[in-house]
């Protein structure tokens, strides 16, 4: 027998060569040379690796040799092996097996990899051979569960790959196509090339006459025909699966839906009864999805032979949106469009804070009414009703203490997620048509992905200009915005401020005490300002503040005001020293000696007792200021 070193080399060497070259070996052929590698390592009689199929719920054997099949269907039955598996010897997973009338010394090593399928090497020697020792077979189970773990995820992330690209095939072709009956026609297909043994039917919510070849149903509505697994998905919008004890196969119904709504079920019907998978699951459900948005996109195409203008408006609107606009500039757009289409007299957009459920902003933009108090409250109502359902609202005779009886109210939804809502407003009963109420839903959800793209770019963009801890402008920005003021303005000033003695603060109180009161003091600082002031955290314990069009003077007397404050009113108490620079001449002046000024009187201040404010130049103390 082969000894325990040579074995564990032999296989790792052998499994890793195996791993190096997976992209070139199938499943089946990867195993099948494991197989053969096993058995000419181990000398063994007959050897074979066994993985459990999930779909047919019973073990397979791994090899192309046809001859290796038919003799271990001859010398071993395993239609009892799930049972001798949970009987076998935990500590060496070795079940011993009868032939028909003599002794086959034989071991079963089971499989079960931490990701994967379950399964079991089969191996058998002659009766004089000595069979394998505990640690041997330990050995095996260990370096092949390993093999299996890496092979099972390169193959599902391989498969994965493969199925990203059948649905964004499939999905480039579905929407690419202008007549339902060839949408029909090519889910039927890509469901043939994707489960060739399985049988399906698309059972559409609306009356279809369609081919005979096409496997087409209408669903029913009777009262009956609700308790029906296949009219629950369309009801739910959710996937179901229905296990035919009768039949003996499974039945998944996937609703083919799309932005507004659920067009039909697709029912795929298995040839027995499966386990799906929740990936296989997923995949159905993104299929399906595909396809419902094909059909969507389809039957609005064919509706907009009778609503050109709509269109044409969503059309522009999309067209617009989809350049690099801010936030006001799309704003202005949207409502625009909707004043124009609907002749609404206001119309307001309502954004969700992030941070909080009920937080929300009324964004610049809206009209008059929504920067009301009762227009305020009017649309917080509105939103708290649309966060708790999701559904837009559509009434002619609305009846609420507000001076407008015509409203819509339509939820920015993007993945599922509301994000906020336009409100559509007109004083006149039943002023606005159903048409206008379905154009207005497919504008705002052509617009709410511009929107909230938007919203994020410049809350990403504030992040990136803006302190963590202190909310302050970052230094960088504070470079570049008093470079650009040099090159516009006539004059400047700079304050630095450095919390005195801020080590011992860490040290007595802990860093986050420290951080605290960084945080007072940047918050004193913003009480201070003026409306054109930029404040900045300059970096650990050091704040900034620059002023345009300010001299010397003023930056003085606001740093002795900031100070005068943080030594009043911190926690733990705490005092600042502040250093001041100005710039008149932008010829003679850079930013960075506007900094280097700024930072020796800093550094002056410190060395001259802390708790002031000293000036360039003349780095003149003021203690009282």
């Amino acid at each position: 027998m082969i000894t325990q070193k040579d074995l564990q080399e032999n296989l790792r060497s052998t499994y890793f060569e195996l791993i190096s070259d997976i992209a070139h070996f199938s499943y089946d052929e990867l195993l099948s040379t494991v197989t053969n590698s096993l058995a000419t390592m181990l000398n063994t009689t007959h050897a074979a690796i066994y993985i459990y199929n999930n779909w047919n719920k019973k073990y397979e054997i791994k090899t192309n040799s046809n001859e290796v099949r038919l003799l271990m269907k001859s010398k071993v039955d395993f239609r009892d092996i799930n049972q001798q598996l949970l009987r076998s010897d935990s500590a060496n997973g070795q079940l011993i097996f009868r032939e028909k009338n003599e002794l086959l010394y034989s071991v079963i090593i089971p499989l079960v990899p931490k990701f994967g399928s379950s399964g079991f090497v089969f191996l058998s020697y002659p009766k004089n051979v000595d069979t394998l020792y505990d640690d041997s077979v330990k050995l095996i189970k260990r370096e092949t569960e390993q093999l299996l773990k890496l092979v099972n995820y390169y193959k599902l992330s391989e498969n994965s790959v493969s199925k990203s690209k059948f649905l964004f095939d499939m999905s480039t072709r579905l929407y690419s196509m202008t007549i339902k009956e060839d949408i029909l026609k090519d889910i039927i297909q890509s469901l043939l090339k994707q489960y060739p043994a399985f049988t399906y039917y698309l059972l559409l919510s609306q009356d279809y006459e369609a081919e005979s070849s096409l496997p087409i149903k209408t669903i029913e509505y009777s009262d009956a025909a609700t308790k029906r697994v296949s009219t629950q998905a369309f009801l739910s919008g959710k996937v179901q699966l229905e296990d035919r004890v009768k039949d003996k196969n499974t039945s998944i119904y996937a609703p083919l839906k799309g932005r507004q709504g659920v067009y039909g079920v697709l029912q795929i019907i298995t040839p027995h009864a499966v386990d799906f998978t929740e990936d296989e699951i997923e995949f159905i459900t993104q299929f399906a999805n595909t396809a419902g948005a094909a059909i969507e996109n389809v039957t609005l195409y064919q509706h907009s032979k009778h609503l050109v203008s709509d269109l044409k408006l969503i059309n522009e609107a999309t067209h617009t949106l989809n350049s690099n606009l801010r936030l006001t500039e799309i704003i202005a757009i949207v409502r625009k469009q909707i004043m124009e289409a609907c002749r609404a007299t206001q119309v307001g957009f309502i954004y969700v804070d992030d941070e909080s459920d009920y937080a929300y902003s009324i964004l610049a933009g809206s009209t008059s009414y929504f920067e009301t108090t009762k227009g305020e409250l009017f649309a917080e109502d509105i939103l708290i009703q649309m966060k708790a359902n999701a559904d837009p609202m559509f009434s002619g005779d609305f009846k609420r203490d507000i001076p407008y009886c015509s409203i819509m109210a339509i939820p920015m939804r993007q993945s599922g997620k509301v994000y906020g809502a336009v409100i559509i407003l007109h004083e006149d009963k039943y002023f606005f048509s159903f048409e206008n109420y379905k154009l207005m839903q497919s504008l705002v959800q052509h617009s709410t992905l511009a929107l909230t793209n938007s919203i994020l770019k410049d809350k990403l963009e504030e992040s990136v200009i803006t302190d963590y801890l202190t909310k302050l402008y970052s230094r960088n920005h504070l470079d570049e915005k008093l470079k650009a003021h040099m090159q516009s303005d006539e004059k400047g000033a700079l304050i630095l401020f450095d919390i005195d003695d801020f080590k011992r603060i860490n040290d007595i109180y802990g860093h986050y005490i420290g951080d605290e009161v960084i945080v007072q003091v940047a918050n004193i600082i913003r009480t201070q300002l003026g409306h054109e002031d930029i404040p900045a955290r300059w970096g650990g314990e050091e704040l900034a503040i620059y002023l345009p069009n300010a001299s010397i003077d003023d930056g003085v007397v606001l740093a002795g005001q900031i100070r005068t404050q943080v030594e009043s009113f911190t926690e733990p108490g705490i005092t600042l020293s502040c250093g001041v620079s100005s710039w008149i001449d932008k010829k003679r002046d850079s930013v960075s000696d506007v900094f280097i000024r700024a930072d020796k009187a800093l550094y002056e201040a410190k060395e001259i007792g802390k708790n002031c404010v000293v000036k360039e130049k003349e780095l003149k103390k003021h203690p009282n200021i």
